[in-house]
């Protein structure tokens, strides 16, 4: 019961690291933008793993965990972090977010006009669309279908006006496992 109230505590933290931390001119803050993901994992009934991923998909961002992984793609960071701090399978979540995206944009012709502003010019620094073996690659992890929904959910996680659930509601259930 110690261990998940300090992976709570932990998690908690670094949600509030992200408050007022920009989001690439999108028109919510990186907190708004993790709730809106988490809250959207919630409500499509997902599992604690996913839950966690969709709260903490950006979390490579938060500083202090940028000065642990310099010269790191905050994916990468994010993915290492996660893994230790929750698992191995919310980090693996975390650290191909970005290759969903990519492998969307190959895979989906609907996809790409579903994009903001910001995620499309960050698509470019992040290789553009996936190549064919990426995409092959890619999408025989068991966990594929899982990392291009999370990419929805973080797509959809832009709104102002929207109203997430609690953190503790979302924390309750990423640790519920």
């Amino acid at each position: 019961m110690k261990l998940r109230e300090t992976v709570r505590d932990t998690m908690r933290t670094d949600l509030l690291a992200m408050a007022e931390l920009p989001y690439g001119g999108e028109d919510v803050d990186q907190l708004a933008h993790a709730l809106q993901a988490g809250t959207l994992a919630v409500a499509a009934g997902s599992r604690p793993a996913l839950v966690a991923a969709a709260l903490l998909h950006d979390v490579g961002r938060v500083p202090r965990v940028m000065d642990a992984f310099p010269e790191t793609p905050h994916e990468e960071a994010g993915a290492a972090y996660v893994s230790d701090l929750v698992g191995a399978e919310a980090g693996w979540l975390v650290g191909s977010h970005v290759l969903a995206k990519r492998a969307l944009v190959a895979t989906d012709p609907d996809y790409f006009a579903l994009l903001s502003p910001a995620s499309v010019r960050s698509l470019a620094r992040q290789g553009g669309a996936a190549d064919a073996e990426e995409v092959q690659h890619f999408l025989r992890h068991p966990l594929a279908a899982d990392a291009m929904q999370l990419r929805r959910w973080d797509d959809q996680a832009k709104d102002p006006q929207a109203r997430p659930l609690p953190m503790d509601e979302l924390l309750d259930a990423a640790l519920s496992g």
